[in-house]
């Protein structure tokens, strides 16, 4: 099922899992455009995510290579049926280990 949900009114929320622990605020979202539409791949939530869209890395300030990377929420992987209140729809720690 497709659904319009305004993008503007996600950023800045906080996600929590189904748990109810805090995984983090939505900063960035990853889109692709497909005809008229733009289509959303991905959540990128936490600090790192803001500072990856500004193009920051605190560690690359100081001189380390590298940084933090954001947690990269899969579209799928985000209950939206409450804007005011985005899920995920697994615990935080199993889209963790998926990552590595």
């Amino acid at each position: 099922m497709t659904r319009k949900v305004h993008l503007e009114l996600l950023l800045g929320k906080l996600v929590r899992d189904p748990d109810e622990v805090r995984v983090g605020r939505i900063l960035s979202v990853r889109a692709d455009r497909e005809g008229d539409e733009c289509i959303v791949r991905e959540f990128d939530l936490g600090v790192a995510a803001l500072m990856e869209r500004l193009g920051i890395s605190v560690l690359r300030i100081v001189g380390w290579p590298g940084g933090r990377e954001p947690l990269r929420v899969p579209w799928d992987l985000l209950d939206l049926s409450d804007p005011e209140r985005p899920r995920l729809r697994c615990p935080v720690a199993e889209l963790r280990s998926k990552r590595r």
